[in-house]
């Protein structure tokens, strides 16, 4: 940085197609800083350095980062303290690729007040110094099978350029790879846990889509493509840019690296900010994602509920831990029809570990289990026709008083969600408030969303539906066919953590009104739930679900574990 003249260098947690979800290759910000959580940002200067993280890695940003070198801050800090940190007449490094064109407004605002300037890098200096970076994964790209789609990529490519004919836009950048694995009803192995191929694609108002990918990637499925595709090298898309000039160039402003806004700026090429055309029809499930979801949600459930029952009745504590139960739990999924791989790592987490919301268990904190502790183990897969997330928390012995409260408060939250009712056009920051109201009463909340969307056979993080404080980019309107997590918790730090998720789909109620069905399956520990303190209706919905738990998962279950079920899923009385 000295060398270069470079104050202060950015360094944001994502890759160039600003994912959350990225390959070993773009994992800079964990190789600067040893942080390994899936969101935060990093501000370097010459003689100091702050790393921004959100609530879900407090603890986690502690552990791993060294506050010998890095100031530990929220992310919700990071655009004051850009601004405090920006000295008169300096220098900002930023690499154009791994930051949005609305982010790179703001910053170029924060450096004129200060009289300063940023400078856009040609190449990461991280990967200059960076000697064993790994290479670009070469994963094989393969056909999502309409049975599971429910739409032909041509069909979806069709609505797309009709929303391009009325936008008055002649090509469409889209570069998030879960819209490009949308629209073409393509998936990959590019990304762990995240079904993904690294490409771009430009789309023309009419005719085929431009696709930019390395060939290696589609060489056994191009025949199928090649009615709805043109094939370029990946590298070739600047190139190809720079063809159609005469253009009006489509592409979303908080969703496109600034790259191509400075490719399309530098060659005088018109553009227009239009939010990505694929992210609410992908966000809204036909009837077949719809139909998979349920039926993936209720195998998951299978192995879920055959997890508890071992862990309540058959497990040896003494000689299990958080990586052997994980073990477990995946070798019970394995087996399921349609399988693919799991959704994320699997959080498998006692006691002091289950108060990080995000604990990635590894062979050195890993943990024995042990009498009257409290275990959340929040896990999900994928299946070719649907996505699942679903966490539990239980107690393996007696529970103190303090923690039936909490998990009490956790599920009065948990239902209220479950059981709203909501005008259309309702955002999610809207219902947040009805999952942390219990809690709230005592003083107490969780420092993370209460829900975010989940993809059909993609990303099991998926916008622009969530359910959390914040607004903005990711608080889109919830919309029918839209699913969910509902996932509120309680964290006492270095005690115990408790988390009650189950999936949502957004549904027509009346005209005017949505509401939403529940599609998780698995029993909610009766242990730990103080009934004295559920209403009259929340004992109703508690009932009625373990009711449907049973019904949908009893008949699948051997002799042992259905007299279980039925025994932890029987109607609770105040």
């Amino acid at each position: 940085m000295k060398e270069n003249n470079i104050s202060l260098f950015i360094v944001n947690r994502t890759d160039e197609f600003l994912n959350e979800y990225i390959a070993p290759y773009a994992e800079r910000l964990e190789w600067i800083s040893n942080f390994s959580g899936s969101a935060g940002r990093a501000i370097i200067q010459q003689n100091k350095a702050f790393i921004f993280i959100d609530g879900r890695y407090t603890f986690q940003a502690h552990k791993q980062v060294d506050a010998q070198y890095y100031n530990i801050e929220h992310l919700k800090d990071y655009w004051k303290c850009l601004e405090n940190n920006i000295e008169i007449n300096s220098s900002i490094g930023i690499d154009p690729t791994l930051h949005s064109n609305s982010e790179i407004k703001k910053i170029e605002e924060l450096a004129k007040k200060k009289k300063s300037f940023v400078k856009y890098l040609k190449k990461n200096p991280i990967d200059n110094a960076w000697n064993d970076q790994p290479p670009y994964p070469q994963s094989q790209a393969f056909i999502h099978k309409e049975k599971y789609a429910g739409k032909s990529s041509i069909d979806k490519l069709h609505n797309l350029q009709s929303i391009l004919e009325s936008s008055s836009i002649d090509h469409y950048i889209l570069t998030s790879l879960d819209s490009i694995a949308w629209l073409l009803n393509i998936r990959g192995n590019d990304i762990l846990h995240i079904p993904l191929i690294l490409s771009f694609a430009i789309v023309p108002r009419s005719g085929k889509i431009e696709l930019f990918v390395d060939d290696g990637k589609i060489a056994n499925i191009k025949k199928k493509l090649q009615d709805v595709v043109n094939f370029h090298s990946f590298n070739d898309i600047e190139d190809y840019l720079i063809t159609i000039n005469n253009s009006v160039i489509g592409m979303d402003e908080d969703r496109t690296a600034y790259n191509f806004h400075k490719i399309c700026n530098d060659n005088n090429i018109s553009i227009k900010y239009l939010l990505d055309p694929c992210v609410y029809p992908k966000a809204q499930k036909n009837p077949i994602e719809l139909s998979g979801a349920r039926n993936a949600n209720i195998r998951d459930g299978l192995s879920i509920t055959r997890f508890l029952y071992w862990l309540k009745n058959e497990m040896n504590i003494n000689k299990t831990d958080e990586i052997k139960a994980a073990d477990y739990l995946y070798d019970l999924r394995q087996n399921n029809d349609l399988f693919y791989s799991l959704s994320f790592d699997t959080i498998s987490a006692i006691d002091e570990h289950a108060a990080l919301p995000h604990y990635r268990v590894t062979h050195e904190t890993n943990l024995s289990f042990r009498d009257n502790s409290v275990y959340l183990v929040d896990s999900g897969a994928q299946y070719l026709d649907g996505t699942t997330d679903i966490t539990r928390t239980i107690i393996l012995g007696e529970p103190t008083e303090e923690q039936k409260d909490r998990f009490t408060r956790v599920l009065k939250g948990h239902i209220a969600i479950a059981s709203a009712t909501f005008e259309v056009k309702t955002k999610g920051s809207t219902l947040d408030p009805l999952a942390r109201k219990s809690l709230q009463d005592i003083g107490c909340d969780y420092d993370h969303g209460t829900g975010h969307g989940i993809g059909s056979f993609l990303s099991v993080h998926e916008g622009p539906q969530r359910i959390a404080k914040s607004q903005g980019l990711s608080d889109g309107e919830i919309r029918e066919g839209m699913i969910l997590s509902n996932e509120p918790g309680f964290y006492k730090k270095e005690e115990y953590g408790i988390r009650t998720e189950n999936l949502i789909v957004a549904y027509k109620k009346t005209d005017n009104t949505l509401g939403f069905e529940t599609i998780s399956w698995a029993p909610i520990d009766i242990d730990l739930i103080d009934i004295n303190i559920l209403s009259s209706d929340e004992i109703i919905w508690l009932n009625n679900y373990h009711q449907k738990v049973y019904e949908k998962l009893g008949d699948k279950l051997d002799m042992r574990e259905r007299e279980w079920l039925k025994k932890v899923t029987s109607p609770v009385v105040s």
